[in-house]
């Protein structure tokens, strides 16, 4: 094995409806070296075919998505389907019950998206660490 050779990158997939809160979010994860954004969606259908797709290792998303819909099926779908990809919630919705919903669903993290945004650099980071 050559030791040179970089370190895989950590392959990062955004679910978020909003244009440019999404490109802020896949900025900051980009800061990160050794990540790579894999994909996007705005919507949980097109999340979980583009999980499927990328099998990327870490999944940000919001919870209140394209036409109403909601970043909870996308979490039961990791939860059924790829339990192994770590889950972030960046979020407006972090009323009690629903961070503990996420984090029952399986996220490692329920964010406040007002307050907390820059936290999700420091959760790339460190998985993109181990």
């Amino acid at each position: 094995m050559d030791s040179n050779l970089p370190p895989p990158a950590l392959k990062v997939f955004l679910v978020e409806d909003h244009p440019t809160i999404r490109e802020r979010i896949a900025e900051l994860v980009r800061s990160v070296a050794g990540t790579q954004v894999v994909g996007m969606a705005d919507e949980p259908d097109g999340a979980c075919a583009g999980i499927g797709l990328t099998q990327p290792d870490m999944v940000v998303l919001d919870l209140q998505l394209k036409s109403g819909t909601s970043g909870l099926a996308v979490l039961e779908w990791l939860r059924e389907h790829a339990p192994g990809i770590a889950a972030i919630v960046l979020t407006n919705a972090i009323y009690p019950q629903m961070k503990a919903a996420c984090l029952e669903l399986g996220a490692r993290l329920v964010l406040d998206k007002s307050s907390e945004a820059l936290r999700v650099r420091d959760a790339v980071r460190e998985l993109a660490h181990r």
